[in-house]
């Protein structure tokens, strides 16, 4: 891992020296607009892999920002549906669970995709 997505506002980069950051400085709550970042975040992940590494992507408990931000990711890069796509997620971190206004960006974020 070389790369670092930090989808929070409450935690720095503590190694800007080691990995290459990308900051979301969001807050989990329901005004948050996170679907604002998504095609920033995509560029960031597919960056990492075009250079042969991986990207960890977090937030505070890795719950809802950083889940939400992979599910978008999974969507984009797959061609899959929410539900593929977060099943997808939710099986390698059973603690999954965006809140309920990150659900519906998603839902929309599904619909933008699909109009492609």
């Amino acid at each position: 891992v070389r790369y670092i997505l930090n989808v929070t506002r409450e935690i720095d980069n503590f190694f800007p020296g080691v990995f290459e950051y990308h900051n979301i400085r969001v807050y989990d709550e329901e005004a948050t607009d996170l679907l604002a970042y998504w095609n920033d975040t995509y560029k960031f992940i597919s960056k990492a892999k075009k250079n042969g590494s991986k990207c960890l992507v977090h937030c505070k408990m890795g719950v809802s920002r950083s889940a939400s931000t992979v599910i978008a990711y999974a969507m984009k890069e797959y061609g899959w549906n929410l539900d593929r796509a977060y099943d997808y997620v939710k099986e390698r971190r059973s603690v999954t669970k965006p809140n309920p206004s990150f659900m519906r960006q998603l839902e929309e974020y599904q619909g933008i995709l699909l109009a492609r």
